[in-house]
């Protein structure tokens, strides 16, 4: 590794908390991308149907209908998957906006 920091970051996923090795240098790039913001994480839930979750992608987040397909997808076989990065009033706002439509989701820092 010539020398590079690595260290863990979690990922996401159902019942489980795997670590993935991230080199430090990407994981300082990404702080200085997304410091300050927010990712607006979709969870899967036994209530909320592939439908939902879709339609809510489109209409919040501006998803394709591919994309959101793939988004609902994602969240069906990984447990949970972020929906989008921003800032953190807008990233609550959108978990307020999810949950009336019965999605299930939550806010976490970048």
């Amino acid at each position: 590794m010539g020398g590079r920091v690595r260290r863990k970051l979690p990922t996401v996923a159902h019942n489980s908390s795997p670590s993935v090795d991230v080199d430090e240098e990407i994981a300082e790039k990404i702080r200085d991308l997304f410091g300050g913001h927010y990712a607006v994480i979709i969870m899967d839930s036994d209530f909320t149907t592939f439908a939902e979750v879709e339609t809510a992608c489109m209409t919040l987040f501006g998803y394709t209908a591919d994309e959101a397909a793939a988004l609902s997808m994602r969240v069906h076989t990984a447990g949970e998957a972020v929906a989008a990065i921003m800032a953190e009033q807008p990233a609550r706002a959108a978990v307020r906006q999810l949950r009336r439509r019965n999605v299930l989701a939550r806010v976490e820092p970048v």
